[in-house]
């Protein structure tokens, strides 16, 4: 069993340049000793501001250092899948960030990887399943608080994690600016979606998914358009939950008698970082010390989705999902 875990980062652009200061200053158990940079600026970061006792200018060089337990990705989207199954099968347990690949095969390749080492664990970034106010929303909603839901709708401004603010462009509308919010209705709703349709109304996307027990969601879209306030609605046959991106501490429950109430979070709870909260869970995960929270195929399942609006944009018709 580990009892510290020894840790290398592929990618220190921005969004890796992030996450390697919150890695190495705020992450118990968890010691960053190596990097991969494709650029001499990165190269000299991980040298002198990081001071990282391994420096590489070749992922497989850091891939393969025995000294090296776990590896970071936060490479360019489209190197992602291709550097974690070759982790993954030199026996390192892998993070990396979402989307996880530019394409569902390539992202189904990853979760076989993940499967066939049983003993590594391999998690991506999900600010969906640690953010504490929307478990909470989730436990209300599997509670029936509000019946069977009929509809969800948001839009792509609900979430502003560090991802989205620094992720890499991957050249999709849809991977880039709503790849959370797909996943947080598809968490929500928790069933198999099987059908998507776009509709393209110049700079907005209106994005509508129908499950197989007649809910949906809708998701608008407008990457051109830096809003303040975004409001996550979910709509019930009993009532309704409405929570505003503007507060982590409480959401509105409206019942059908009515009544509206404030639900509010336990105040050890009222934590607003959630990729520190992710991190430090997939730390005691490597470790042994608690079971995995969030499955490989949550960042598949939303990647497909993905994909699918896309091609629904493109196509300018409704797309069916196998």
């Amino acid at each position: 069993m580990l009892y510290n875990v020894k840790a290398g980062i592929i990618g220190l652009d921005k969004l890796g340049v992030v996450y390697a200061n919150l890695i190495k200053s705020h992450i118990k158990d968890l010691n960053l000793i190596a990097a991969y940079g494709k650029t001499q600026k990165e190269l000299l970061y991980a040298k002198n501001d990081l001071s990282l006792e391994y420096v590489y200018s070749d992922v497989k060089s850091l891939i393969e250092n025995h000294d090296v337990d776990l590896v970071f990705i936060f490479s360019d989207p489209d190197q992602r899948p291709h550097q974690a199954i070759a982790a993954i099968d030199a026996g390192k347990h892998v993070f990396m960030a979402n989307p996880i690949a530019l394409n569902y095969d390539d992202a189904v390749a990853v979760q076989q990887a993940a499967k066939s080492h049983p003993s590594q664990v391999v998690m991506a970034s999900s600010t969906v399943h640690f953010s504490p106010l929307i478990q909470l929303v989730r436990e209300d909603v599997a509670k029936g608080k509000i019946g069977m839901i009929n509809h969800i709708s948001v839009d792509s401004s609900f979430f502003s994690s560090i991802n989205k603010t620094h992720n890499a462009s991957t050249g999709s509308i849809l991977l880039n600016h709503a790849l959370e919010e797909i996943e947080l209705c598809q968490a929500i709703m928790d069933v198999p979606i099987i059908d998507v349709n776009v509709e393209d109304n110049r700079d907005t996307l209106i994005c509508k998914a129908n499950t197989e027990k007649s809910s949906s969601f809708t998701i608008i879209v407008q990457p051109n358009i830096k809003k303040g306030q975004s409001y996550l609605t979910i709509y019930g046959n009993k009532g309704q939950i409405i929570v505003s991106n503007t507060n982590n501490k409480s959401y509105k429950l409206y019942t059908e008698s009515g009544t509206r109430e404030e639900v509010y979070l336990d105040f050890e709870q009222r934590f607003l970082y959630p990729e520190y909260l992710q991190l430090h869970h997939y730390t005691q995960t490597v470790l042994g010390k608690v079971k995995p929270s969030v499955r490989l195929s949550h960042a598949v399942d939303s990647i497909q989705l993905a994909i699918a609006l896309e091609k629904s944009k493109v196509l300018e018709e409704r797309v069916k999902l196998a």
